[in-house]
């Protein structure tokens, strides 16, 4: 569980870096939007691994 919540909190930052950089600065944006989509895919593997599936991982 407490890997769960890891992941959401780097989720979290790295979404408000994503918000705060300049729409003009495709660079920028393209790498923060790539590192979200990466920390999604953390969040699900990790609430969906074998020690995460009891029923808090269902939430």
């Amino acid at each position: 569980m407490l890997d769960l919540g890891r992941a959401i909190l780097r989720l979290e930052k790295v979404k408000g870096e994503l918000l705060n950089t300049d729409p003009r600065d495709k660079e920028k944006l393209l790498a923060a939007s790539r590192k979200v989509d990466e920390l999604v895919m953390e969040y699900y593997r990790v609430k969906h691994s074998p020690e995460t599936t009891g029923s808090a991982a269902r939430r």
